[in-house]
């Protein structure tokens, strides 16, 4: 994926994009790639702009690429919201870990609201067993802040 805007250099002297550039990206595509998913995610994304809120580079390159995806007809809205789930659940952990309660605890809220978004629509586009992926889950969360 094609980055865009100024680059920082991380801990290990990589590129990378900070939080505000990386939201305004997803503000962009949002713009240029209208449609309900971006009608979702423009005001949320709008919303942690104005608390800056912390965003990894993965879970915006997701969430752009979900938007190109579903305003082209090649994913559904519900993968666009359980590949979101993942990112932020694992986002959310790290930060946890890392000692940024804040940030952490948005991305575990993200995650959840992603995951009960898709749980809630996907029963009627397939059969799927929703309490194997809560188990799943679960089970990630505790062994990752057990201590």
């Amino acid at each position: 994926m094609k980055k865009c805007g100024k680059l920082l250099n991380d801990e290990k002297g990589e590129d990378t994009m900070n939080a505000k550039e990386l939201r305004n990206a997803i503000a962009e595509t949002c713009e240029t790639h209208d449609s309900l998913y971006a009608q979702l995610v423009k005001p949320i994304n709008q919303l942690l702009m104005d608390i800056d809120a912390s965003i990894s580079e993965e879970t915006a390159h997701t969430i752009i690429k979900n938007l190109k995806l579903f305003h082209s007809g090649h994913k559904y809205i519900t993968e666009c919201h359980f590949d979101e789930s993942d990112n932020f659940l694992k986002d959310g952990i790290e930060l946890l870990q890392k000692g940024d309660l804040a940030n952490g605890a948005l991305q575990v809220y993200g995650a959840g609201l992603n995951f009960a978004s898709y749980a809630a629509k996907i029963k009627g586009q397939k059969n799927v067993n929703l309490y194997n992926n809560f188990a799943e889950n679960f089970g990630y969360i505790m062994n990752s802040l057990k201590e």
